[in-house]
């Protein structure tokens, strides 16, 4: 029988990510998640020192090591279905949560939003950030320019002259585009990647249909966020919205959406991304939100 963990927190790890910007991320789950929590390590940055370093300040850990590294975009996608069919195996589990290294936790008991959201939407198996047109507006004001025009550009190679150069590859992606339009999926929607939540039943479908990962998906350029945007879709799941409102998401793809005070004061608990924030860098950014962790 598989052990009953409330969260499976999942933080991929690649070779440029910093190693004390790593631990400050992982710190900030240690921190702030009260439930039973199971942290997995993606680690793809085939650095031995980083693996020694998680182990020992964490030795909790699972810590899941590639051969060699995927690098991005559907690499990514493949690496990170290993880890959450690992997950799927070895435990069970009410939601995964997946954290980039520049993401953080900021607030206690977001899980909690996470479990109820899922409980009550239980046709939704993949939520976060949910990125709605070219333009989406998110509630600091900002426009979203990256996700889902560069999706759409994408997909329309997968039906133009690229389709002949990978005739096996596109056809399977093909075939699961044409199924998560069936079941409602707009074209250009997403669940940005920097952090989001899985429904235990969006994981399963996933792995149901051979989806943890899709057999030689590499040769398109969907990133990985695309792809299992587009999957769950496909299996007849739907996509949904933690960060409007009161829900407890703050995510942009460059930087963080608003100051950090700003983002305490709208009670958000996960963000994305740390990097900077106007004058601010990574490492002032962190700074601030850990001597409020600390205080």
């Amino acid at each position: 029988m598989r052990p009953f963990v409330d969260l499976v927190v999942v933080v991929p790890i690649g070779p440029a990510c910093k190693v004390e910007f790593i631990l400050d991320t992982l710190a900030s789950v240690k921190h702030y998640v009260r439930c039973n929590c199971k942290l997995v390590i993606s680690d793809d940055s085939q650095h031995p020192t980083v693996y020694e370093i998680i182990h020992r300040t964490y030795p909790d850990a699972i810590i899941l090591k590639t051969r060699k590294n995927h690098g991005k975009g559907l690499g990514l996608y493949t690496t990170l279905s290993m880890a959450y069919r690992f997950a799927l195996d070895h435990f069970d589990f009410r939601a995964l949560l997946r954290l980039d290294t520049d993401a953080l936790i900021i607030g206690p008991n977001a899980e909690d939003h996470i479990f109820e959201y899922f409980m009550h939407n239980p046709d939704v198996g993949l939520a976060g950030r949910y990125v709605k047109g070219l333009r989406a507006l998110d509630d600091f004001g900002n426009v979203w320019e990256n996700g889902g025009r560069a999706m759409i550009v994408s997909i329309a190679k997968i039906f133009t002259r690229f389709y002949l150069r990978h005739p096996v590859t596109y056809w399977k992606i093909r075939d699961l585009i044409f199924k998560a339009l069936d079941n409602g999926y707009e074209m250009g929607d997403l669940i940005f990647g920097g952090t989001y939540a899985f429904s235990r039943t969006g994981l399963e479908k996933l792995s149901e249909h051979g989806l943890l990962p899709l057999p030689n998906a590499f040769g398109t350029e969907l990133e990985e966020d695309h792809t299992f945007s587009v999957l769950i879709c496909a299996v007849g799941l739907r996509l949904g919205d933690l960060a409007s409102n009161s829900h407890p998401f703050a995510c942009t793809w460059k930087g963080l959406p608003a100051r950090p005070e700003a983002l305490l004061d709208a009670n958000k608990k996960i963000i994305h991304s740390t990097r900077y924030w106007q004058e601010l860098n990574e490492a002032e950014v962190r700074k601030y939100f850990k001597e409020i962790r600390e205080s």
